[in-house]
């Protein structure tokens, strides 16, 4: 008898999380409906705000790999190709072992080659999904659009960073560097144990900082730094994330324990004496700094 509440409470919550499935699943098919009659801005909107409620409600689940998808879709139909780029690069980063990791990396590719007009980087991510998904759906489609391009991957990706800074202006193409550190992203992101992919990572932290995208560069440097530790450049991905933290960001206090977490995982690195300097005068201006060195 003591059981009978405890079991009336677990079917309650079972049905209670039944009842919000069928909700939200229910508001989506009515937005697709109205959608189908009424193919708006606004109704797209809609619909892209149910998907994210819908991730947001089960952030566990594999399968809103696929939800990453119809979102990317909704916004190229809203002529907004980038927020499809973003969208796609966010659901394989959150999800990179779903099953529709493949699809979403080749939806990257066919919005660069149809809407973005950037047939090179187009090419490069065609290369990645083959080789990464080399019996995927598009395996053969990709085999034939890459049939007159002999180049290897890597050298594609050095030639769209190299393409950077053009020479001539002594300008940077801030559509080439945002390029370059999507497929940097990307390359690490399917493709976690190859040993390219922390160089590539700290190439795009690299661009990212000069772009002056801080918070993107500080992502960067955090994803090198804890997932791949023994990478010869990891020290310097902590010692990078404190500095951008504190010379761009001016977040002194995160810049502090950051530092101080350096100092104390690695005393003896080229950079230790460096990092004490800068703690050691964290929040001063040029004028005191000089003057604790006349003091000294």
């Amino acid at each position: 008898m003591e059981l009978r509440p405890l079991i009336i409470f677990l079917l309650f919550g079972l049905f209670a999380c039944k009842s919000d499935t069928f909700e939200d699943s229910s508001k989506i098919g009515q937005l697709k409906k109205a959608l189908t009659t009424s193919p708006t801005k606004e109704n797209r909107d809609l619909l892209i705000n149910a998907y994210q409620d819908a991730v947001k409600a089960k952030p566990n689940d594999v399968s809103n790999s696929t939800l990453f998808s119809e979102m990317a879709k909704l916004h190229v139909e809203n002529n907004a190709a980038v927020m499809g780029l973003q969208t796609l690069m966010q659901g394989i980063s959150d999800y990179p072992t779903a099953d529709g990791v493949a699809d979403n990396v080749w939806m990257l590719s066919s919005i660069y080659e149809q809407n973005i007009q950037s047939p090179t980087v187009a090419t490069i991510i065609k290369k990645l999904y083959l080789q990464v998904f080399p019996n995927g759906t598009h395996a053969a489609t990709a085999k034939q659009a890459l049939a007159n391009s002999p180049n290897s991957i890597v050298d594609d990706i050095t030639a769209l960073g190299s393409s950077m800074y053009d020479e001539t202006t002594h300008k940077v193409d801030f559509q080439a560097a945002n390029d370059y550190i999507r497929v940097c992203e990307l390359f690490a992101l399917v493709q976690p144990k190859n040993t390219q992919s922390p160089e590539y990572l700290h190439k795009a932290g690299e661009t990212a900082r000069a772009v002056r995208s801080f918070p993107k560069a500080v992502a960067i440097y955090d994803w090198i730094y804890t997932q791949y530790p023994n990478y010869e450049k990891a020290a310097q991905a902590l010692f990078l994330k404190a500095f951008t933290y504190d010379n761009d960001l001016n977040d002194k206090a995160t810049a502090k324990a950051l530092y101080e977490e350096f100092l104390k995982k690695f005393p003896e690195d080229d950079f230790a004496d460096d990092t004490q300097f800068l703690l050691n005068n964290l929040g001063k201006d040029d004028e005191e700094i000089i003057k604790g060195f006349n003091e000294n």
